[in-house]
Parts: structure tokens; C-alpha cells; sequence
């Protein structure tokens, strides 16, 4: 009874989030609403089972001496529920600033780590042919230009067009216009990407209906 209960809820909710393509209705907002709901009742959920009670106040009731520095996250964490009124909302601001701190130093670090170093590493390839493999010569020179390119075209176009002239500036506006190209073809890519993915979610839900719910497919 719990499985066919379930199929019925989940083609329901489905059928009230679809009936936004013909207009906003108390449907879509109620589907919104629990959509919402349930997701942030889930978060605190799993916050406290896997967060709160085993790395904070578990510790902190076996031991609090040998854990006294988790006094510190649980202030901060004890100041964050002072932004709920305004009188009171200054004494947030300290932990609102750390949370913006840690966030943009990982943020940055992550960049740089996970991204730039990466792509620095992956710009310097072979352009000669080795054992015959012209394949990963052609890869690596379309790599290198693209990413050479894409620097020209953000520098030529923040200003570097100023001092650019002669041979130097010939090239870098070669490079720009490469680099342009380049960037298009990127960002199509990535749209045509991000399209695939929603049409495969669509795809998916129609196949729920008349599948599991309907029993057409």
C-alpha cells in the first residue's frame, strides 16, 4: 500500500509543478511550498544527526574540559539566532563575518588549487609529435591556443589594446579574436550542456507518469 500511495503523491506533486507552463496557480505554489519544506526540514534533520549531536554536543557532555574549544563554534553558532531581531542583530555580525571569511578563503583556495594550477599544469603539453601519436599533438595545440587566446582577448579588451602597437599588437589582437571564438564556443557548449541535463530530468518525470503511474510505457 506504501509503494502505489507513494507513486501517487509523486505524479500529483509532478502534475502541480508542470501546470506552471500554463500559468502561476495555488497548485505550483503549494507544490513549491512543500518542495521547500520538506528540503529544509531534511537539512536541519540531517544537521543535528550528523553534525550538532556527534561532532559538538556529545563530545562537549562526555568531556568538556578535554573539548573546551567546541565552546567556540557553539557561541558563534548561539550568536547567529540574535540576527532574528533587530535589536539584537549587532551581536550576529561577528559570526556572520567569520562565515564570509572561511567561506572566501575556501572559495579562493579551491580556485586556485582546484582550477588554475590545474589548468597551468595542463597548458604546458608537447606540440611535437611523439611514437607517431598526431592526435594528442593536434588536442594539446588546440588547448594551448584556446587558453593563450582567451588571455589576449580579456586583456586586449580590459585595456591592453592601448598598448598594444606593431608586431606585439598585431598578435594580441590575433589572439583576441581567436580567443573570442573560443570563449563562444565554451559558453554554447556549456549551455547546450545545461539544456541536455533539464531535458533529461523532463524526460525522465514524463517517463515516471506514464510508466510507473500511468503503466502506458
Amino acid at each position: 500500500m506504501r509503494e502505489p500511495l507513494g507513486t501517487w503523491v509523486a505524479a500529483l506533486l509532478t502534475l502541480m509543478v508542470f501546470s506552471y507552463l500554463v500559468s502561476d496557480n495555488p497548485l505550483y505554489r503549494l507544490a513549491e511550498h512543500l518542495f521547500i519544506g520538506s528540503a529544509l526540514g531534511y537539512a536541519i534533520v540531517v544537521s543535528i544527526q550528523d553534525v550538532l549531536l556527534p561532532r559538538l554536543f556529545t563530545p562537549l557532555a562526555r568531556d568538556p574540559v578535554g573539548y573546551w574549544h567546541l565552546l567556540i563554534p557553539l557561541l558563534l553558532g548561539l550568536l547567529l539566532l540574535t540576527k532574528g531581531r533587530v535589536s539584537t542583530a549587532w551581536l550576529g555580525n561577528t559570526s556572520v563575518g567569520f562565515l564570509f571569511g572561511v567561506g572566501a578563503a575556501l572559495a579562493i583556495g579551491g580556485a586556485l588549487v582546484g582550477s588554475l594550477l590545474y589548468q597551468v599544469r595542463d597548458t604546458m603539453l608537447p606540440l611535437l609529435p611523439g611514437k607517431g601519436d598526431g592526435g594528442s599533438v593536434i588536442d594539446n595545440l588546440i588547448l594551448v591556443v584556446g587558453t593563450l587566446g582567451s588571455l589576449a582577448y580579456f586583456y586586449f579588451t580590459a585595456g591592453g589594446e592601448r598598448e598594444a602597437a606593431g608586431l606585439r599588437g598585431g598578435a594580441l589582437r590575433l589572439g583576441s579574436v581567436v580567443g573570442k571564438w573560443f570563449i563562444m564556443i565554451t559558453l554554447g557548449a556549456l549551455f547546450a550542456n545545461a539544456v541536455m541535463a533539464r531535458v533529461s530530468l523532463l524526460v525522465g518525470r514524463l517517463q515516471f507518469l506514464l510508466g510507473d503511474w500511468l503503466g502506458i510505457l
